[in-house]
């Protein structure tokens, strides 16, 4: 039996097309994306899974816990079993990763331990690193703390240029949650 996963996003969704990409072994019951203006929305509909946009009254540091109530309901109306954080750009409380302990995945574009929270490959960027990576890792409640599923060293391309490293970078996000998902994440129950 697959596990249905909820993706939650707040962007662009390249991360959540690599978990789209992975649909013949991981059953993406829903996408919640904390902005309506998220791309990832239409990647979604267009591969033809549910999706639900946070409401407006929800949004801000006095209503998280409301929004994490909320997007709770939302999974377990779809029977989410394992949530991914694709480039969702809100920490999650203690009591979320609780309910889903174990069960809860991020991408983060560093070798954690080293650069933990935002913008973490600008950092490596600055301080000139030669090699920079991606790791996939479970959430717990102190950030970018949790297991390591998977991690990839590269090569910062020699030309610096951020938008292109950027871009870079999100290719190796890419690959590093397809493989994740494949070895690790999706494995049947």
């Amino acid at each position: 039996m697959r596990r249905r996963f909820g993706v939650l996003i707040s962007g662009n969704g390249s991360t959540l097309q690599a978990v789209l990409d992975c649909r013949d072994f991981c059953d993406v019951a829903i996408v919640i994306a904390s902005k309506e203006s998220a791309y990832g929305i239409a990647r979604a509909r267009r591969a033809g899974v549910p999706v639900e946009i946070l409401p407006q009254e929800l949004k801000g540091a006095s209503n998280k816990l409301a929004a994490e109530k909320w997007i709770i309901t939302k999974l377990e109306d779809r029977r989410v079993q394992k949530v991914i954080l694709a480039g969702f750009m809100r920490i999650v409380s203690d009591d979320f990763i609780k309910k889903y302990s174990g069960n809860i995945f991020n991408i983060h574009p560093s070798l954690l331990p080293k650069y933990k929270g935002i913008d973490s490959f600008e950092e490596a960027l600055k301080a000139g690193d030669k090699t920079a990576g991606v790791t996939v890792h479970q959430v717990v409640p102190d950030v970018d703390s949790g297991e390591i599923i998977l991690q990839r060293e590269f090569e910062v391309p020699r030309h610096r240029n951020s938008i292109l490293s950027h871009l870079f970078l999100h290719i190796q996000e890419q690959r590093i949650l397809k493989e994740s998902l494949r070895r690790v994440i999706c494995l049947p129950i």
